[in-house]
């Protein structure tokens, strides 16, 4: 029992549908809305009483007949004294914050529903309907003197991932018959968040990344950290690049010339296509096996992009031809090879679609960047294990599977230097290469496939890395493995 302001509150255990780690929008507590909607509901016996009373004196008046009378008359008694019950107003405050941020599945989360008497006089003790989900349960909010308040705490036990909607919090007026009740929503909803189970990856996610002069590539530029040679002085060329030791030696100007390089940027991603697993089971493993390397990144500092199905494209040339830029000359030749390769293996997974992502966009190569749907933020790990609980594994023939996903990926991000991909058992290895295919030569791919109870194994292909795992605690193993090969 756990009080407010100067008064006690009641405990109460509610069971609820499958959910875990609880956060309401905003910071937790959902304010009760201006206007409260209101509502009488007449119950069978109700309806019965009123006929009775409509019939008996319709009846009795019209046929003369004495018991017809008497019983309307009693019938209108009834219903009147039972209407009693009814009339009032209803004051005061409710709302709902939820006191447990980082609960996962299986675990019991706390919500307090928290009563509030601001007006002058004392409000008696009442039943209330608390919805949990799809579940309403029954609640009894106790007195409160004027200018009080009271907490009442509910534990909520959760089982699976996921997000369920806590509230509205109605206050019901019953008469003693049970012939009608009167009800009062007299609160706002609250979001209850499903974290998906994580492992601790003793693997620092900075090694896995290249240092942080970034990763050589073919392109060539004037102004960049990694020196590839000497040529002639062009007018134009910045001055300061002009090395003067050879200029000296052979008597015309010669500048430095360097390779283009990419700063390190790690991407997780994983499908949404049920396709792509071969049960419920395996998804929600994937999930786990996404949440633990996106949070292992988060806390390392590391510029990380999280992905759950296609991120939304461009909607013109324009910004497409701006993303491409971003990227550099090279960026848009991975992004035409990548377009080549893609055509080659539609079979694989069909054509992606903009908005296939379950959960809000945000995030991005740098933490908590404005993104778009199917890009998850970054800014903290507990952000992006709200997002991860919002996503959920999609049957439509829409969807994309792991090869077009990839795609998408690689021209969302183009200066991904190590890539992970999270699937299920039913994915090939042929269909991770050709995954592996969208993005530039010398980006290491790390899938992880996920199989129940399977026995964990590592097989590298060239730069693709494709390791089985059959629990959660294998991927910490796997990955120092993956790390070594």
């Amino acid at each position: 029992m756990t009080s407010g302001g100067d008064s006690a509150g009641a405990g109460s255990r509610l069971g609820a549908p499958a959910s875990a780690s609880v956060s309401a929008p905003g910071g937790g507590a959902a304010d009760a809305p201006q206007r409260h909607p209101r509502s009488v509901v007449v119950s069978a016996s109700g309806w019965v009483v009123c006929a009775m009373a409509v019939l008996g004196l319709a009846g009795g008046l019209g046929l003369g007949w004495t018991e017809l009378l008497v019983i309307g008359v009693f019938a209108v008694v009834v219903a009147a004294v039972a209407s009693v019950f009814l009339l009032g107003r209803i004051v005061g405050r409710i709302d709902i914050a939820v006191r447990d941020r980082e609960v996962t599945a299986g675990a019991a989360a706390s919500v307090v529903v928290r009563v509030r008497n601001e007006s002058g006089r004392r409000q008696r003790a009442r039943l209330a309907d608390f919805v949990v989900g799809e579940r309403t349960e029954s609640i009894r909010l106790p007195a409160v003197g004027p200018g009080e308040s009271h907490e009442i705490v509910i534990s909520v036990p959760t089982s699976r991932r996921g997000v369920i909607e806590l509230g509205p919090v109605t206050i019901l007026r019953r008469d003693p018959l049970g012939l009608a009740r009167r009800e009062s929503v007299r609160s706002g909803t609250a979001e209850l968040f499903v974290h998906p189970a994580t492992v601790p990856v003793g693997v620092s996610t900075t090694g896995l990344l290249r240092d942080l002069e970034g990763i050589p590539t073919a392109d060539l530029t004037d102004s960049d950290m990694s020196f590839h040679a000497l040529r002639a002085y062009l007018p134009g060329d910045d001055r300061r690049h002009i090395h003067w030791k050879s200029t000296a030696k052979t008597g015309s100007f010669l500048v430095r010339q360097f390779e283009q390089t990419r700063r390190s940027h790690l991407i997780v991603m994983q499908s949404l296509s049920a396709a792509d697993y071969a049960s419920e089971e395996e998804f929600e493993l994937a999930v786990s096996v996404t949440a633990s390397i996106g949070v292992r990144a988060v806390t390392d500092g590391t510029a990380v992009s999280v992905f759950a199905g296609v991120p939304a494209r461009p909607s013109t040339g324009v910004g497409r031809g701006r993303m491409l830029r971003a990227g550099g000359a090279g960026a848009a030749g991975r992004a035409g090879r990548a377009g080549a390769a893609d055509r080659a293996t539609a079979r694989d997974g069909g054509r992606p679609r903009s908005g296939a992502a379950a959960g809000p966009s945000a995030g991005g190569p740098r933490a908590g960047a404005a993104g778009h749907p199917g890009r998850l933020r970054t800014r903290t790990p507990r952000q992006l294990l709200d997002d991860l609980s919002r996503i959920a594994e999609s049957s439509s023939a829409g969807t994309a599977r792991v090869a077009a996903l990839a795609r998408a990926v690689g021209e969302s991000a183009p200066d991904a230097s190590v890539v992970f991909l999270a699937c299920g058992s039913t994915v090939t290895a042929r269909q991770l290469r050709a995954a592996a295919s969208h993005f530039a030569a010398g980006v290491e791919v790390v899938a992880v496939v996920v199989e129940p109870e399977a026995e964990a194994a590592l097989v590298r292909i060239d730069a693709l890395r494709i390791t089985r795992i059959g629990y959660l605690d294998d991927l910490v193993r796997i990955l120092s493995r993956a790390v070594a090969a």
